[in-house]
C-alpha cells in the first residue's frame, strides 16, 4: 500500500518508539522502501526507512546494521542506525492492512543526489571509497547469525530472480528474448571461469547507483545499504552505472572509478575482463525490475526507448563492442 496517509501513520507509529520530541515526518521517496526525513525543533535531523514487506527478514536487516557499525568504526562515512527507547534498532509495525513492516531510523547525512551531469572526479572518489569498503569486507569477521542475500545469476536474472523476470519486461520480443538468453548463458560461463574466491567474491554494497550516493563538495558518500549482500566485488562498479550503462559519459565514469579504486585497492586483468559481463547482467536485472515497477515515476522517466536501448547494449556486448577499451 502506497497511500501517503497510511504511510504517515506508520511513520508516526515508528517515531513514537524513539526518544524524539515533537518529531515531524516529511515523505522523501516511495520506491522499494519508503523514506521520510525526520525533523525535531532542537535536535538533529534523521531519516526513517520503512521497509517493503516480505523482502528482508529482521535478521537480514540486523546484519546490514552490524556491517554499518563495523564500517563506521573504521572511519567510513556511512549511515548510522539509531536505537529506540528500548535500545533496539529495528521496529516492527503492523498497520491497518495487517501486514508487518520493519522500520529503522538513521542519522541524517549531508549531500546531494548526483545526476548524469556528475563530475567524473566524483567517480574516482567513489572508486576509492569502494576499495576501502571491499578491503574491510575481505577481512571482517562477520558476527554469528549474519545473513544477507547472495547476488548471483540465479537471483539476479534467473527464472526466480528477486527483482522479477526479464522475459516479462515491457517491450520484449521473441528475437530480444533469444538475444538476452544467449547473453546470459555467456555471462554465466564467464563468471564460472572468473570464480568466487575471496579476492573476487564477498560482501558488497550491491546497489551503488547515483540515487544511493550523496555528493558534498569533494566528498562522495554511500547511503542505502538495503541491498548489500554477497556477490562479486566488481559488481559494485556495474551497479554504479545503473540505468545509464549506455550514457556517453559511461566510459569516463568507469575509467575514473577504476583509477580511484586502483589507488587504494588491487585490480587484476581478470577483474577488468569480467566487468562488461557484470555490467550487462546488471542491465538485464534492471530490465526485469522495470517490468515489476512499470507504473513508478522512476521507470516512466527512463523513456519509452529504454528497453530498446537495452537490447542494443546486449548486441554490442555480444559483439565485443561494449566497454571494449578495458581489454
Amino acid at each position: 500500500m502506497t497511500d501517503p496517509a497510511f504511510l504517515y501513520r506508520l511513520a508516526h507509529a515508528a517515531l513514537a518508539q524513539y526518544p524524539l520530541r515533537d518529531a515531524r515526518a516529511s515523505l522523501l521517496s516511495i520506491s522499494e522502501n519508503v523514506v521520510f526525513r525526520i525533523d525535531t525543533p532542537s535536535g538533529p535531523r534523521h531519516v526513517l526507512r520503512l521497509h517493503r514487506p516480505g523482502y528482508h527478514t529482521a535478521a537480514e536487516i540486523g546484519s546490514e546494521l552490524a556491517w554499518l557499525d563495523a564500517l563506521h568504526e573504521t572511519g567510513l562515512d556511512v549511515p548510522q542506525p539509531r536505537p529506540g527507547l528500548d535500545g533496539g534498532r529495528i521496529r516492527t509495525l503492523s498497520g491497518a492492512d495487517g501486514i508487518p513492516r520493519h522500520a529503522v531510523l538513521f542519522g541524517w547525512m549531508e549531500g546531494t543526489e548526483p545526476t548524469t551531469d556528475i563530475d567524473p572526479a566524483a567517480f574516482a572518489r567513489l572508486g576509492r571509497v569502494t576499495a576501502r569498503l571491499h578491503a574491510h569486507s575481505r577481512h571482517w569477521q562477520r558476527p554469528p547469525g549474519f545473513t544477507r542475500k547472495v547476488w548471483t545469476p540465479a537471483t539476479m536474472t534467473g527464472p526466480d530472480a528477486l527483482w522479477g523476470r526479464w522475459p516479462d519486461a515491457p517491450g520484449m520480443t521473441a528475437p530480444a528474448r533469444d538475444l538476452i538468453a544467449g547473453c546470459l548463458r555467456t555471462v554465466a560461463a564467464q563468471l564460472a571461469d572468473y570464480g568466487t574466491g575471496p579476492e573476487q567474491f564477498g560482501l558488497i554494497h550491491a546497489d551503488l547507483r547515483l540515487a544511493n550516493l550523496l555528493v558534498s563538495g569533494t566528498h562522495t558518500r554511500l547511503i542505502d545499504f538495503d541491498d548489500c549482500g554477497i556477490s562479486w566485488f566488481m559488481h559494485d562498479l556495474a551497479a554504479a552505472l545503473s540505468f545509464y550503462e549506455d550514457h556517453p559519459q559511461a566510459p569516463r565514469w568507469v575509467d575514473h572509478w577504476l583509477a580511484g579504486y586502483g589507488a587504494t585497492g588491487k585490480l587484476t586483468q581478470a577483474d577488468l575482463d569480467i566487468l562488461p559481463a557484470l555490467v550487462i547482467q546488471r542491465r538485464i536485472q534492471l530490465l526485469a525490475w522495470t517490468g515489476t515497477h512499470a507504473q513508478t515515476q522512476q521507470v516512466q522517466s527512463l523513456g519509452r526507448d529504454w528497453a530498446g536501448r537495452t537490447f542494443a547494449l546486449c548486441h554490442a556486448w555480444k559483439n565485443g563492442q561494449f566497454l571494449r577499451h578495458l581489454g
